[in-house]
């Protein structure tokens, strides 16, 4: 954000609550006209797609036409005629700038993460917005993410695992999707049925697969992640919102969607946006900023009552996979990360409910009452740089840790089974038991486990079996169980 401040000698940086502020002094701003503080704004602060909606919903058409005449080869002016149409559909009475201008980028690559080029004639700009008018996040480089895109997690996930066999890959990849599908159900405080569990392990090993994504594919997932009788047949026709009740006369909200009228329109724009770059190589693009767009703008649409968190985390897993981040076949956990870093998640969700709740007003206990704030332009045009921030996170921590972790664990659990079976003819399904257990308890077996579950065990034997599986799982070097 940045401001003007007439006690100000010199520009400066400051951070309030979170946020960057750019403070200058009164000489940056030269009039006090809308088209001043315009080019005061795209100059310092770059398109904010929200505010501008807001402003040309009702003003600077007849402004930015007398600009751009004006001064015609003025990087902001064309900036500003190109988004004013662009956000109302409406037409400048304006010729074209000349063809000898030099193109210029209307987001500048080095500042925002941008989407195919696209050249405009009329104000001789390169089109690069990540989305169209119906959707339309924006994603700010920020330092965090230049250092997470230096470091290549892609070709990091791929290098990992070009180290193992296939064989311990299929079973690695297995075990990741039932890990995958109780963090994220788990994330929810929720335990699923085995049905449930293995159905959503199921969708996610096939996220790879199919053609676009569709309105019937969205409500075939709602009803394949949860029980069947809170499956919906199409998308809400009320309003929803998450939050909590206080007392027993109080109910907090903590995030208002869009109204439901809403909804189908901004879920066009959403899939839209998802089906412009499902497939690897359709669009260059940075491809955990798009699942990040994709995943969070469904999820803030929240367009059931039901399932929406468990469908954005799917939807994550689905768009690296289609963009073929993920190599085919596996799946990394980033849900285990969340649920391991819940604050930070839901603080990468609050970022924009927080900004958005004391725009919206609406009462839980008269819900046939429309909600009003909530308006779908917040939804469309969304700042996504948290979003990205943080999912760039969770993936870098799964790629250069929890990955390995995992597989390294089978390889662990393979050597204890073997050498576990030698020593002893262990009674169905009691040797996989046992190691899950002390994998469980840093290569212990408690008393109350042994006497429910292996009363069968001489104290010599179970002494004999606990050091065979630490040295497997080289328990002391502080590796595989002791971090479990």
């Amino acid at each position: 954000m940045c401001s003007i401040d007439t006690l100000a000698r010199q520009r400066r940086e400051t951070v309030r609550a979170g946020q960057v502020c750019h403070i200058f002094e009164s000489s940056y701003l030269k009039g006090d006209s809308l088209i001043e503080h315009l080019e005061f704004a795209l100059r310092y602060e770059g398109p904010n797609l929200e505010v501008l909606a807001l402003l040309f919903a009702q003003h600077g058409k007849a402004e930015i036409e007398a600009w751009l005449t004006a001064a015609p080869a003025s990087r902001y002016a064309r900036q500003a005629g190109f988004l004013y149409e662009f956000l109302t559909t409406r037409t400048l009475d304006v010729t074209d700038v000349p063809v000898k201008r030099r193109y210029l980028p209307l987001l500048d690559p080095a500042k925002y993460v941008t989407g195919p080029r696209i050249r405009n004639a009329k104000f001789g700009l390169i089109v690069n917005l990540l989305g169209d008018v119906t959707f339309c996040p924006t994603v700010r480089k920020t330092p965090y993410i230049i250092e997470q895109q230096g470091k290549k997690l892609k070709a990091l996930t791929a290098q990992t695992l070009a180290r193992y066999n296939k064989p311990l890959l299929d079973r690695a990849a297995a075990f990741l999707y039932l890990k995958e599908t109780h963090s994220s159900f788990s994330i929810e405080r929720e335990k699923p049925s085995p049905n449930r569990a293995v159905r959503f392990a199921q969708l996610l090993a096939a996220a790879s697969d199919g053609g676009e994504l569709t309105k019937d594919e969205l409500v075939r997932l709602q009803n394949a992640v949860i029980d069947g009788r809170f499956a919906e047949p199409w998308f809400r026709h009320q309003q929803n919102w998450v939050g909590r009740e206080v007392g027993s006369y109080y109910k907090r909200i903590d995030f208002m969607p869009p109204r439901p009228e809403e909804v189908e329109t901004l879920l066009d724009g959403l899939l839209t946006f998802a089906n412009r770059y499902m497939q690897a190589g359709a669009q260059e693009a940075d491809d955990v900023a798009i699942a990040a767009c994709v995943a969070f703008g469904f999820v803030f649409i929240h367009p059931f009552m039901d399932g929406n968190g468990r469908l954005h985390r799917f939807l994550i897993h689905q768009m690296l996979s289609r963009r073929q981040f993920t190599p085919r076949g596996i799946i990394l956990p980033v849900s285990a990360v969340m649920l391991a870093n819940l604050d930070d998640y839901i603080a990468a969700l609050e970022n924009f409910s927080k900004r958005l709740a004391p725009l919206v007003h609406f009462n839980p206990d008269v819900p046939e009452a429309p909600a009003t704030g909530n308006d779908a332009l917040y939804y469309r045009f969304f700042d996504a740089t948290r979003q990205v921030e943080f999912l760039y996170s969770a993936l870098e921590r799964t790629v250069t840790h929890d990955l390995e972790e995992e597989i390294r664990f089978l390889l662990h659990y393979d050597a204890a089974h073997t050498l576990l079976n030698a020593e002893f003819d262990w009674p169905k399904g009691r040797l996989d038991l046992f190691i899950r257990v002390l994998s469980e308890n840093k290569g212990r077996l408690s008393a109350r486990k042994r006497a429910s579950h292996f009363e069968f065990l001489s104290d010599s034997e179970m002494s004999e079996f606990e050091a065979i599986f630490r040295e497997a799982f080289d328990v002391d070097s502080g590796t595989a169980a002791q971090e479990r």
